[in-house]
């Protein structure tokens, strides 16, 4: 899942070392938990060479299990009610789920894409045991670090959207999802939920143009880019830049 993750190209690894790519198979299911263990496990073996880390992300859940050491195992988990909200998915669909999380649980419901089934049915499933998800999103050991947003202009951030998803397919998503399908990476799986699959899917089965694809990718990529800045503009220790006026390295070095 190279093309469509924006993977850094073999040049780029071999410039500067990076860590956590390349962990799971596209069949696995890999969530935050996961992440969380083998991160802080990639940090400190950094640490103890004398290593500093830039830890690169957009996924705001993952980035405050990493950095502020979120007590995941105690999130509460119980199978039947996960199968009943499964249930309740496939017969009524993502938005239904989504009002409901809303009615338990505003701030999760505001933090998550009614898109995102797999993510809204654990939080229900959270928010349906314990009354609230937001309540585990509580600082635990936290690691220090130094917090850099990027803040560009929006004109400028939507446009670098169309050109990144157009710039998939010059490089080739259309074959990597032919090649996934071809391997048996089944449509439902989480790791095909990433922005663009479904619509790239639809297209190399012929039931969408490209253009509509390219549409609908640039849709959900722009959506997903201000839900990333509400969930951050609440982590007051960021440091905010304009990468178009200031270079935070000036500052930060």
């Amino acid at each position: 899942m190279d093309v469509a993750t924006a993977k850094p190209t073999p040049e780029e690894r071999r410039r500067v070392p990076h860590h956590m790519i390349d962990v799971a198979d596209p069949t696995e299911r890999y969530d935050a938990a996961r992440y969380q263990r083998e991160a802080r496990a990639v940090l400190a073996g950094l640490e103890s060479r004398g290593v500093l880390a830039v830890v690169v992300g957009g996924s705001g859940l993952y980035v405050r299990a990493l950095l502020d050491g979120l007590d995941l195992a105690a999130v509460p988990r119980d199978p039947e009610v996960r199968s009943a909200l499964e249930r309740d998915a496939e017969r009524l669909g993502g938005a239904a789920l989504h009002q409901r999380l809303g009615a338990l649980d505003p701030a999760a419901a505001a933090a998550v894409d009614p898109r995102n089934v797999r993510r809204l049915i654990r939080y229900l499933e959270v928010a349906t045991m314990a009354g609230s998800v937001s309540a585990f999103w509580t600082r635990g050991a936290p690691i220090p670090a130094t917090k850099v947003g990027l803040r560009p202009p929006r004109d400028l951030l939507a446009r670098r959207i169309e050109a990144r998803v157009r710039d998939m397919v010059a490089r080739g998503v259309l074959a990597e999802t032919s090649r996934l399908l071809a391997c048996g990476v089944a449509i439902t799986l989480p790791s095909m939920s990433g922005h663009g699959y479904p619509h790239w899917v639809r297209h190399v089965r012929g039931e969408i143009d490209l253009e509509t694809a390219i549409a609908l990718t640039v849709r959900d990529t722009k959506a997903y880019s201000k839900r990333q800045m509400t969930w951050f503009r609440r982590d007051d220790a960021i440091r905010w830049y304009d990468p178009t006026l200031e270079d935070p390295l000036e500052e930060l070095l």
